[in-house]
């Protein structure tokens, strides 16, 4: 009879521990810090869409130009070098995406969706090392590559929000989407839960923040929920029953850059339609998920990348002279 009643107590306590639920903490957002932004001249404009310091280069990745990467001094920002043309050959790209959460400072890893093909670019001596990626991860996006471990998020996939694989591809996890939502058609979940993923396994730590719902999560790098967070910068509520991508949807999270001790989020709170309206917002996180500090920029920014050495934040601004992105600096 004590064994029972002994069994009974361990199982309420595990039931209890399993059906715990993270409740959403409101941030209350004051003291923002205004930073003014100045157009860095040596670098020309460009459609840039994305941008990551590694040791002392400043790299760019241009859409309308030949050359899709263009590597500068992050010293003088004088132009060093161009690499990279449209193709499926070596050297070629379809839809490559800089992977920002790489550790190795001194190089450049870069994920094309469409080749399912990692790209590994030393940049002191400008080479590079392929590597096609196995099946079982293609058609994902957000990826982040530890030393034994892939977390990815699958692309229109209603089942899960992002996945964790063991070096054999195998899924060692699949994170469901937290907190539940209720969205009524197929496919728009997904939608709804659009997000961007960030992985540090000094701190063991995955930060996923939705760009159309007003939340940031923070998990174990087992995959544990241990914070969600939002801001009071906005007070609409969504109703995502009727989820539909649209012009009139709010914005929140849409860039994010992290280092190895913090994440950068360019955080709007507008609609698409509105964005320009006012200038977004970057929200400082440690990766367990302390607010340190939030900036406002004086002007809309597409992207972000944080020059932490020397404390400015390097922007994406759409040039008033031209249909062109232009880089400017942001002192902090």
């Amino acid at each position: 009879m004590k064994l029972i009643y002994s069994l009974f107590i361990i199982f309420s306590v595990l039931s209890c521990k399993n059906s715990e639920r993270i409740e959403i903490e409101k941030l209350h957002i004051d003291n923002i810090i205004q930073v003014k932004g100045e157009t860095i001249s040596q670098i020309p404009a460009g459609c840039y869409i994305a941008g990551i310091i590694r040791d002392t280069f400043l790299c760019l990745q241009n859409e309308c130009f030949e050359k899709r990467f263009q590597i500068f001094s992050n010293n003088t920002k004088n132009m060093l070098y161009e690499f990279g043309t449209t193709g499926r050959g070596p050297n070629e790209y379809q839809f490559p995406l800089i992977i920002n959460s790489d550790t190795n400072s001194s190089s450049l890893l870069i994920h094309d969706l469409v080749q399912n093909r990692l790209t590994r670019i030393y940049l002191k001596n400008d080479s590079s090392i392929y590597t096609t990626l196995a099946p079982e991860l293609a058609n994902s996006q957000n990826l982040n590559i530890l030393d034994s471990t892939f977390v990815l998020s699958p692309i229109g996939e209603d089942s899960a929000l992002f996945y964790l694989y063991d070096k054999h591809v195998e899924i060692i996890k699949k994170i469901d989407y937290e907190p539940q939502f209720y969205v009524s058609r197929r496919g728009n979940k997904s939608d709804a839960y659009s997000h961007i993923l960030s992985v540090n396994p000094q701190h063991n730590s995955i930060i996923a923040a939705f760009r159309y719902i007003n939340l940031i999560n923070f998990y174990h790098l087992d995959g544990s929920l241990q914070k969600s967070l939002s801001l009071d910068l906005v007070n609409d509520e969504v109703d995502y029953s009727e989820f539909q991508l649209s012009e009139d949807m709010l914005v929140t999270s849409y860039k994010m850059y992290c280092t190895p001790n913090f994440c950068y989020i360019l955080w709007s709170g507008l609609s698409v339609n509105d964005g320009y309206n006012r200038p977004p917002y970057i929200l400082v996180f440690t990766w367990n998920g302390s607010l340190e500090r939030v900036y406002q920029l004086d002007t809309f920014t597409n992207f972000i990348f944080v020059d932490e050495a020397n404390k400015q934040f390097l922007g994406g601004v759409d040039s008033q002279k031209e249909e062109l992105v232009e880089i400017k600096r942001f002192k902090y």
